[in-house]
């Protein structure tokens, strides 16, 4: 245990360093009181995340590393084209936080209801469908609707109600090709059947999921996705990185602004060598995920836990393979690298339920050892 708990503090040390190190580096050279202030600020702001909270609402010490090293590259890739930009970035970073320690207490509190898993269905699926009601809205909020189905969907399958959870299934995906969000559609029809096959007890009813599913891609796209525009440009982008830190900085025409761009100009900024270790960190946060809902006792977290994985897991092979043009379909937003307030939001808040059933496995943990003392 000390080996481990050494091991991460160095880790968690060289994180600090190398933050303190990528935002002093520009600040010298600009004199901008902005870098500076947040070059103390963000590895600041980790410590106190990592080492404060984290025992006090039972953060995942292991995730929240990951998220919080890709937040930081998501600021570091907008230093060179605005400071302000980059301080914005951390301010929807902090407010997202919030969302991480309801999801963390609605968790811990939580116990598998049908009518507290209507709840978040009927939340989720009017969150998905906003922009069926509400045409100019020109952010996407697919990411909170299908993290609040998933939770549903987890609730009804650990209580068997299979109806009700094929029903909030198949609503999702629904709404999703109705508002033309096919690559959000595909994430969350793979997820759903997925979680489906997995949490439930039943062959009939995981092929009824997968059939059902189907069908719906089939009659409202015609068997073939729409292609997006934005493939080909997104290539030559990825072609065009470097694989270590240019000399030169990219300028402002780079385009900043979408959701993904945080991500391509990380790239951009940085090299393809740091690029990839942002998919490193991710994908330790996924193993970190699959881990607990490997280890969890109830079916309910066991479900939630591997949705999670799922979810983040997906949209990030979407948004590789979209921005490579082997998929069809808008990239959407690459976890936690992304400008989208609503989205960052929406991965918060499942790293915060992975937080939740972190802390539900330590206290069944404790209970058992516990309960052998008494036994001796």
């Amino acid at each position: 245990m000390k080996k481990h708990s050494s091991f991460r503090s160095r880790v968690v040390a060289l994180l600090l360093v190398l933050f303190a190190a990528a935002f002093l580096l520009p600040a010298s050279r600009t004199g901008s009181s902005v870098l500076y202030m947040l070059a103390a600020a963000v590895p600041g702001v980790i410590l106190l995340l990592l080492f404060l909270p984290a025992g006090l609402f039972s953060l995942d010490r292991p995730s929240l590393s990951s998220a919080l090293s890709l937040c930081g590259f998501g600021m570091l890739a907008a230093v060179y084209i605005s400071p302000d930009e980059s301080l914005s970035q951390g301010m929807r970073c902090i407010a997202a936080l919030f969302f991480l320690a309801f999801a963390v207490v609605l968790v811990r509190a939580f116990r598998p209801s049908v009518p507290s898993a209507v709840l978040p269905a009927l939340c989720g699926l009017g969150i998905i469908s906003c922009p069926l009601w509400f045409p100019s809205v020109t952010f996407s909020m697919a990411e909170g609707g299908m993290a609040l189905l998933l939770f549903a969907v987890a609730a009804f399958l650990s209580l068997r109600q299979y109806l009700p959870a094929l029903a909030a299934s198949l609503g999702g995906t629904l709404l999703l090709l109705l508002g033309r969000d096919y690559g959000s559609a595909v994430v969350w029809g793979l997820v759903s059947v997925l979680v489906f096959w997995t949490g439930s007890d039943s062959l009939l009813w995981s092929g009824i999921s997968l059939v059902s599913s189907a069908g719906l891609f089939g009659i409202l796209t015609g068997f073939v996705l729409p292609v997006s525009d934005a493939a080909p440009a997104m290539l030559s982008r990825i072609a065009a990185m470097p694989l270590i830190p240019p000399e030169t900085i990219v300028e402002e025409s780079a385009g900043f602004g979408s959701p993904e761009s945080l991500y391509f100009l990380f790239g951009e900024q940085y090299g393809l060598i740091l690029l990839f270790c942002a998919l490193l960190l991710l994908i330790a946060l996924l193993i970190r995920g699959a881990s607990l809902a490997l280890h969890t006792r109830k079916s309910f977290h066991a479900s939630l836990s591997l949705g999670i994985v799922l979810l983040l897991g997906l949209r990030a092979f979407l948004f590789l393979a979209a921005a490579a043009g082997l998929l069809p379909v808008a990239p959407g937003a690459f976890p936690f690298l992304t400008s989208s307030a609503p989205d960052l939001f929406a991965h918060f808040f499942l790293l915060g339920l992975l937080s939740g059933v972190s802390a539900r496995n330590d206290a069944d943990l404790e209970e058992d050892a516990r309960l052998a003392m008494l036994a001796h």
